[in-house]
């Protein structure tokens, strides 16, 4: 690790540690409002703790599939360049390539106001595994900014000399208190497919609660949507920018139980509300340009609201 960037990231607070996912690297940030973790392999956020709060982002204790592209589920995961199953190759991975090579720290400071700044790049070129699985090149970056909430600006170039097809999300597992009485607002009326349903179309009536068995969709989704948990007592205010669709999902007690990747009674405990450009929102990015996508989480008390 470069010495400079060692210095930059003690005098916010930070250090590397060591970790157990696949021997790769962690990033621990410590500061009075706040601590975070960002892990390298994957390059994403896998903890926010507000001082004196629980953690706004959830992770599972089981270590997941054992396998060439194993995974977990916790924090924020980068699903790029493909959202969920690859449509020509049932062998590539679930949810794309990024979440599952090593990112590299390149850049530490601070923001104007004194938030922190953290930024990632993972390079198609840095792996060869991954021009051996996708055609185009490409450069991803994600800026973290580390303060009263978080935010995660995530950007995509296109290195190449064609379009390149994308679907994309940033799927965030918030950690809740219980999915019995947590509630998602803000989706009142805005379409979605829902995957538990034989992907037919519906209308989101009213509040989304209890959030559980869910595999949704939401087309055409609002920037802002507040997710209310009563267990913490707190609300979550989320706003993106440069994504049309909205993911959420939970897989309810029947699925949790038949799954490998996740402990029984994990799904009480998160909801996961993605920032996301999928199915009819997918899109392309000329050749030689770059797609942004940004979301901020803001927390407030109940009692405040």
């Amino acid at each position: 690790m470069d010495a400079q960037l060692m210095r930059e990231l003690e005098e916010i607070g930070g250090e590397i540690r060591p970790n157990s996912l696949r021997e790769c690297d962690e990033i621990f940030i410590d500061q009075p409002s706040y601590s975070a973790r960002i892990a390298l392999w994957g390059g994403h956020l896998v903890s926010f703790v507000p001082t004196g709060q629980a953690d706004l982002l959830f992770q599972s204790i089981n270590e997941g599939a054992q396998s060439r592209f194993g995974r977990r589920h916790f924090g924020v995961p980068v699903c790029w360049p493909w959202f969920g199953a690859n449509a020509e190759d049932d062998d590539l991975p679930a949810h794309g390539l990024a979440r599952y090579f090593r990112w590299q720290l390149v850049e530490v400071g601070r923001f104007k106001n004194g938030d922190a700044k953290i930024v990632i790049r993972l390079a198609s070129e840095d792996h060869p595994l991954i021009e051996e699985m996708w055609p185009h090149a490409f450069e991803l970056r994600q800026v973290f900014r580390l303060g009263e909430g978080f935010s995660i600006n995530f950007s995509a170039a296109n290195l190449s000399d064609k379009d390149m097809p994308i679907s994309e999300a940033l799927h965030t597992y918030f950690y809740i208190g219980d999915n019995q009485t947590a509630q998602v607002h803000g989706l009142d009326g805005v379409t979605y497919v829902d995957k538990f349903d034989d992907a037919k179309e519906k209308v989101q009536q009213g509040i989304v609660s209890p959030c559980e068995e869910l595999d949704r969709v939401y087309l055409h989704a609002p920037e802002r949507v507040e997710l209310i948990d009563p267990t913490l007592g707190r609300k979550l205010r989320i706003e993106s920018e440069g994504a049309r669709s909205k993911v959420l999902w939970n897989p309810g007690e029947a699925l949790a139980k038949l799954r490998t990747d996740i402990e029984d009674d994990e799904f009480r405990h998160f909801v996961c509300i993605e920032t996301a450009n999928a199915l009819s929102n997918a899109y392309q990015i000329p050749a030689g340009e770059m797609h942004q996508l940004r979301f901020t989480v803001q927390v407030e008390s109940l009692e405040q609201s």
